[in-house]
């Protein structure tokens, strides 16, 4: 399972929100951004959601499994 941090904004908000989260693939086409912002936004009951940035965790042995998002 693959770790990434997300940064995002809403529509209506330019403020730039920060989501963990852990997904089976990896980030590798436009696609995968898409449906990660959609379900970003149903999770975090938003209409809509951007992704600005990512930055994928490196995987460390000791550490324990991810939540599947988690917004700060």
């Amino acid at each position: 399972m693959n770790r990434y941090c997300i940064w995002f904004v809403t529509p209506d908000d330019s403020v730039m929100r920060r989501a963990e989260v852990a997904l089976n693939g990896t980030i590798h086409c436009h696609q995968a951004l898409e449906e990660i912002e959609a379900q970003l936004a149903v999770d975090c009951g938003l209409t809509q959601v951007m992704i600005v940035d990512w930055k994928r965790f490196e995987q460390d042995e000791t550490t324990k499994p991810a939540r599947q998002v988690r917004v700060a």
